[in-house]
């Protein structure tokens, strides 16, 4: 029964939208970058989280959240930003590219992760 009772108080993640979608253009090459709102809540309230983010081809794209982190995850929605940021030149950023952003309280992922999807025209 142990098991059962962890698997329900388990924490969540609320994502106001999942997946999502950052579309901007690389002319301006290395630099150029796009961002998104997205707003999150933890269920139940979960302490001194921080976001961790993964991406398809880090070295041409990389993906940040502001902030990176918060005291408390709770039922209040947290507004944070997604931005995507090319890191070489226009003609070799453009593409479509699959990131993720996870929440972890400590070595801990609360699920479920958001889907990012960068498109850069």
């Amino acid at each position: 029964m142990a098991v059962g009772f962890a698997s329900l108080t388990a924490p969540k993640a609320l994502w106001s939208t999942n997946p999502v979608t950052v579309t901007f253009s690389g002319s301006a090459g290395t630099g150029s970058s796009g961002s998104v709102g997205e707003v999150v809540k933890c269920a139940p309230k979960v302490d001194n989280v921080v976001f961790h983010t993964a991406v398809s081809n880090p070295t041409k794209i990389s993906l940040t959240v502001s902030p990176g982190g918060e005291a408390t995850c709770g039922p209040a929605p947290d507004a944070v930003t997604v931005t995507g940021t090319c890191l070489v030149a226009a003609p070799n950023c453009k593409g479509t590219y699959t990131g993720t952003v996870s929440i972890l309280e400590g070595y801990n992922t609360i699920p479920p992760s958001l889907a990012v999807t960068i498109v850069v025209t």
